[in-house]
C-alpha cells in the first residue's frame, strides 16, 4: 500500500495552502462585492433623502442582480468554509488514540 516516494504530509500541505488560498479569495471578493452593494444602496439612499424627485431611481435597476451575485458568493464561501471545518474535524478524529477490540 505504500507508494516510493509519496510524501502524504507534502500533500496535505499543499492542500492546506491552496484551501486557504481559495478561501482567501472568496474573502476578498465577498467582501468587495457587499462594499460595492453597500455604497450603491447608500447612494441611492442619500439622494432619496435629500430630494426624492430628483433622485436617480435608475440605482434600483441593478441592485437585484448585484443581491444575487452578493449571495452566491457567500454562498461558496459558506462552501468552503464548511469543508475546511469538516477536514479539520476529520484529522482531529483521526489523531485519537482509540482501542482496537477484536473479539469478546
Amino acid at each position: 500500500m505504500s507508494q516510493e516516494g509519496y510524501e502524504p504530509f507534502v500533500e496535505l500541505q499543499q492542500i492546506f495552502i491552496d484551501n486557504q488560498r481559495q478561501f482567501n479569495i472568496k474573502c476578498e471578493d465577498l467582501m468587495r462585492r457587499t462594499k460595492s452593494f453597500y455604497q450603491k444602496l447608500a447612494q441611492a439612499h442619500g439622494e432619496l433623502s435629500e430630494n426624492p424627485f430628483n433622485a436617480n431611481l435608475n440605482l434600483y435597476l441593478s441592485i437585484e442582480e448585484e443581491a444575487r451575485l452578493v449571495l452566491s458568493v457567500a454562498q461558496e464561501l459558506e462552501f468552503q468554509r464548511d469543508k475546511i471545518l469538516n477536514s479539520l474535524n476529520m484529522l482531529k478524529e483521526s489523531s485519537k488514540t482509540k482501542l482496537n477490540k477484536s473479539g469478546a
